[in-house]
Parts: structure tokens; C-alpha cells; sequence
């Protein structure tokens, strides 16, 4: 039997819709047509099992969930596929750059859940350093690793820019949008344009929350790790 899913969104409602309509286990639904959860931007409906996008759950609601698309971007789920099968032994150093144009999400509390989720310990230390351009997260762990997260949204209007860097004791992995680029030919300089990724991240993060409303997961697990990393950025922003 299918999982029947609605959507209340703010933005790239269609994009999620899509999303899901490619999952096999989904019948994409109106919220008025019984759905038996919801991806939505505000507060669970009617008690249904609900996807939070852009917001952080309530501790104890034990129906909301986190969205965490960061973590089911192709790139990542790579490092982290490579880190758990132990081809980078333990995490010793992560880099991430986040780089945009003004306006927008910086996305430091995602980044920081990044981390955290990939390096697998919480941090003893927290840093922040800042300058005219560039405004730089230090954490620091216990087991000696560290992560530097640099965000800047000074680019001219447009494409911004990210990588991601993972150091362990047996290998090291990286992934950035630089080679995601099609060159397109038209007289001149090529232009190098990125495909569109827009559902890159989101079928899987949707699949992931399908599997946890049958399963009667409990959310509590990812929405404290999303208070913790808002808490850590608040802490290194103060």
C-alpha cells in the first residue's frame, strides 16, 4: 500500500511534488484527500505525521520531523557511505564553504548539523572569527578533530559557490559544484552552466521520511541534533 502525501509549502512546493512522484512507494495527495502525512513549513495537521521544511520540530511532539536535505545531497551521502564502510578512518578535519550572493539562508545551522552528523561526536569548543567578506565557524572535538565551516554572501547576483572536505586517518574525500557544470558552446568563451539538482536531495530525504512513518520512527534523534547545531551557531555568533 502506498503512503499518501500532501504538501503545504511557502516555496518549491512543486519541486518536492516532483520529487515524490517518482517514488514508488508514494501517492502524491491533496491535504484535503486523507493523506496519511504531510511535508509542510508550519505545524503538524490534525495530528499527521509531518516533514518540517525550514523550521525546527517541537521536542516531544513525536509526529514532526526535521528536514535535514543537506545530509541526502549526493555528494554527502557519498562521504558518508565512504566513512562508515572505513575507508577514511576516524574524521580528523572538516572544511566546508558556503558561498552566495547577498540574501538568502547562509545555511549555518545546516552546516553545523553537517558536521556534526559526519564527525560523529559534539564539539568542546566553539570559534568564530570574522571579516569584511568571510564569516568562519571553528568547532573543535574532543577527539582532537575540528571543523571549519567559512560562509561568505558577498558574490555578484547569481550562482554561489560549495565544497565540502573530509580528512580522516586512512583517506580523505571532497566534493564541490565545480565539475557539476555543463559546458555550453555558443560563439566566444563557453559558458558552464549546473544541471538542475533542484530534487537531487529531496527524493531521498523524502524516501528516508516515508520509511520512518512506517516504521513508527521516533523524530526525536534528529530534531535535538537540529536544537543542538542552532544552539552552537547561536553560541558562536554571540
Amino acid at each position: 500500500m502506498k503512503t499518501r502525501l500532501a504538501f503545504q509549502l511557502d516555496e518549491d512546493e512543486e519541486d518536492y511534488r516532483a520529487a515524490a512522484s517518482h517514488i514508488g512507494a508514494v501517492e502524491v495527495v491533496g491535504p484535503d484527500e486523507h493523506p496519511d502525512a504531510l511535508v509542510a513549513s508550519a505545524g503538524p495537521v490534525a495530528g499527521l505525521p509531518t516533514l518540517l521544511v525550514g523550521a525546527i520540530p517541537s521536542v516531544g511532539s513525536g509526529n514532526e520531523f526535521a528536514a535535514l536535505p543537506w545530509r541526502f545531497c549526493p555528494q554527502v551521502r557519498a562521504i558518508r557511505a565512504s566513512l562508515d564502510a572505513g575507508q577514511l578512518g576516524r574524521p580528523g578535519l572538516l572544511r566546508l564553504h558556503r558561498w552566495s550572493p547577498p540574501g538568502g539562508d547562509p545555511g549555518k545551522v545546516a552546516a553545523v548539523d553537517l558536521a556534526l552528523w559526519l564527525i560523529g561526536e559534539q564539539p568542546d569548543a566553539t570559534h568564530r572569527t570574522r571579516s569584511v567578506k568571510n564569516d568562519v565557524i571553528h568547532l573543535g572535538f574532543p577527539s582532537g578533530a575540528m571543523a571549519l565551516l567559512d560562509f561568505t554572501d558577498t558574490l555578484p547576483a547569481g550562482d554561489g559557490y560549495h565544497s565540502l572536505c573530509l580528512v580522516g586517518s586512512n583517506g580523505a574525500a571532497y566534493a564541490d559544484d565545480h565539475r557539476d557544470r555543463n559546458l555550453f558552446f555558443t560563439g566566444g568563451a563557453p559558458g558552464a552552466t549546473p544541471p538542475d539538482f533542484s530534487q537531487a536531495c529531496l527524493r531521498p530525504m523524502l524516501e528516508d521520511f516515508v520509511t520512518a512513518v512506517r516504521e513508527k520512527r521516533s523524530p526525536e534523534h534528529t530534531t535535538r541534533d537540529l536544537l543542538r547545531a542552532r544552539q552552537l551557531v547561536e553560541e558562536a555568533m554571540a
